[in-house]
């Protein structure tokens, strides 16, 4: 008796977060999950609800628009994370050296990561400008014709926006995977070196491998992050010029709160979380998740 109200106790001390998780995250899930099952239109005079079914998933699903917001979207996430990873696992190596003045190189890393991603945002906005932008002088200093600038260009514009993140977030991955080998024991490459390896060839059998883990989860985060882009695009291009920007999250932006289509933008948003459910478990199949014990 008493071990069960013991533990009907230590149950009290958890319904103030099983509240909040139901408040803000189920429930608003739920009815995302109802409404996308209804044609309802805010700018409906009537603001009559008809259920349609897997009406606006079907219609989704033969959306033009939707697709190429799909495809700009996976674009975006395959390119950003890959270069992210790269170029962070390069300076994470290079800040595990013992080099003078790494310190300060470490806290001006953070630099990017501070600004809010509107106001990056609105810094490269500027940057961009085609005619008083320093990014565009340079380039037209180099003799690269620019046309309409970077982001004026539907052949340019996402890479540069793919740019703006690979700026912002490189320093978070970098972070990460040097206290990634912070973390791994001297020992292993001392021993190493004692048989005569080399420095990359520690690196690459002993330094990386033991390195997985934490690649792993930071590529992971990175990625689901990335699904959900939305800012950048909201600001420095607004998913042009034409729909060359426009991906899948700015479009359902688009759907439900410029359109007002709200039952058509909840099944947008529906088929989001399932392409990154399905992302995660692809990933977690790539990775060999499930064949690891508990």
């Amino acid at each position: 008796m008493g071990k069960l109200l013991k533990r009907w106790g230590l149950l009290t001390w958890t319904l103030p977060a099983l509240a909040f998780l139901l408040a803000f995250a189920l429930y608003p899930l739920g009815y995302a999950l109802v409404i996308s099952l209804f044609r309802y239109r805010l700018t409906d005079p009537t603001g009559s609800r008809a259920f349609v079914g897997l009406q606006n998933y079907l219609q989704a699903l033969q959306d033009p628009q939707v697709l190429g917001s799909l495809g700009n979207t996976l674009l975006f996430v395959g390119v950003a994370s890959g270069l992210e990873l790269i170029l962070g696992l390069g300076i994470a190596v290079l800040l595990d050296q013992r080099l003078p003045g790494m310190a300060w190189v470490r806290a001006l890393l953070l630099t990017p990561m501070a600004l809010a991603p509107v106001v990056a945002a609105l810094v490269w906005r500027a940057l961009y400008n085609p005619d008083f932008g320093l990014v565009s002088q340079l380039l037209r200093g180099l003799g690269i014709p620019l046309g309409r600038g970077l982001v004026g260009e539907a052949h340019t514009a996402l890479w540069a926006l793919i740019w703006v993140d690979i700026w912002q977030w490189t320093p978070l991955l970098a972070i990460t995977l040097f206290a990634g080998l912070q973390s791994q024991p001297p020992e292993l490459l001392q021993a190493a070196q004692l048989d005569g390896a080399n420095g990359w060839q520690g690196f690459r059998y002993i330094s990386l491998p033991l390195l997985r883990p934490v690649l792993t989860v930071a590529l992971l985060l990175r990625a689901m992050e990335l699904f959900k882009i939305f800012d950048s695009v909201f600001v420095i291009t607004g998913g042009g010029p034409g729909r060359a920007t426009e991906v899948l999250n700015y479009h359902i932006f688009k759907v439900g709160l410029t359109f007002f289509d709200v039952g058509y933008g909840a099944a947008l948003s529906v088929l989001l979380m399932g392409i990154v459910s399905v992302f995660l478990a692809l990933y977690g199949w790539v990775v060999g998740w499930g064949d690891r014990a508990p």
